[in-house]
This record gives C-alpha cells, structure tokens and sequence, in this order.
C-alpha cells in the first residue's frame, strides 16, 4: 500500500527513518510546493539504494533534498526500481546529511546568494577550490551564481561549493562583499559577522 502526504506534516527525515526501521522496499518522490518533481529516493529493505535531484545522484541528491520542508512525497513499494547505484544505511545518512544541512545554513549567512565574490591572487591545490577559480574568471560573480554553476557537474552540492568558496576566502584568494540592508558592500568574509539576517533563498 503506498503512503501520500505533506512534508510540512510528515518532514522528510521523519519519512526516511520510517522506511529504514521499518526495512521498507520502494520509490519515494518528492514534489516542491508547487507540485513539480524535487526528487526520487530509492529504497529496498530500508537502505537507499537510488536517488536523483536534478543532476545530483546519490549522496549528493540525498542530502539536497533533506533541505525540502516545504511540498508534498508520494512513497511507491510496488514501483520498478532502477538498478542499485548505492547500497547504504539511511541511518548514517541521516546523520551525516542533518549535520551538513546545519553546516549549510551557517555558511549562507557568512556567504549570502547576492555576495559578490572577486578573485585576489594565489591557487589552490583542491580539485573543487580550482573549480570555483575556473567559474569566477577575472571578474565578479556572486555566491549564488558561483553555487550553481558548480551543480551543473553533478558531483558537487551546495554544501561542497560553499565550503570550497569559504576556504578560499579564509586564504585571501577571492574577497567576498557581503550586502548590507542599503544595497552597499558589507563586511568581508573573515571580519566579525553581522547580526543574523533573514535567509536568503537561492
């Protein structure tokens, strides 16, 4: 029997820790609040076996989509399952993906979406920081865009690209401007932080 319903009744690591104690075989998709698909989490015998959320696979789309608070999920057991591209405990993930997605919002109020991100000199030795170089170019972009260019690939989320840009920010490679309430640039990345402000949505 298949189980419909709203995340904002039913959050989406409640629904995973429902399937994995109770050991539950089948296609999980979520929908945004505007009934359009998110994502599709796999299950078989309460591990994940699958995922998709736009063109992150696996993990990577695990963890983008425990971030959904917001929309509806329609939980399949007799849906054809792809072929397995994992095999791990929803517990573990679970665990890791609520620590990331803390993780994440920390970093969004040290390196809001409109921040503009300007390079200063120097490399990097790590893969995804050369990445984040490569996509800046002699120019200024900001976070946000910085942030999705970098999904595109498909091996990076969010929390890895805004990882990779505070890293290079904390090494005085890029400079990041925040925005203050007036439209200016604000204090730098690395300066104390300014009062907490409303989450910025990407």
């Amino acid at each position: 029997m298949g189980l419909m319903g709203d995340l904002g009744e039913l959050p989406l690591p409640d629904l995973v820790q429902m399937t994995s104690v109770g050991g539950k075989t089948g296609r999980l998709v979520l929908y945004d609040e505007e009934g359009a698909v998110a994502g599709v989490l796999m299950f078989r015998g309460g591990r994940l076996v699958g995922a998709r959320a736009g063109e992150l696979a696996a993990e990577k789309a695990f963890f983008a989509l425990l971030g959904l608070k917001t929309g509806s999920f329609d939980f399949d057991p007799q849906a054809e399952l792809e072929e397995d591209e994992v095999d791990l405990s929803t517990e573990s993930l679970l665990i890791e993906g609520m620590r990331r997605l803390d993780e994440v919002y920390r970093l969004r109020r040290r390196l809001p979406a409109p921040a503009l991100v300007r390079y200063r000199g120097g490399s990097s030795d790590d893969p995804l920081e050369n990445r984040v170089l490569g996509y800046l170019g002699p120019g200024a972009r900001t976070v946000g865009d910085i942030v999705e260019g970098l999904l595109v690939g498909g091996d990076a989320d969010e929390y890895d690209a805004l990882t990779a840009l505070f890293h290079l920010a904390a090494g005085g490679t890029v400079r990041v401007d925040r925005p203050t309430e007036a439209g200016r640039t604000g204090a730098r990345v690395g300066e104390p932080p300014e009062p907490p402000q409303p989450e910025l949505e990407r």
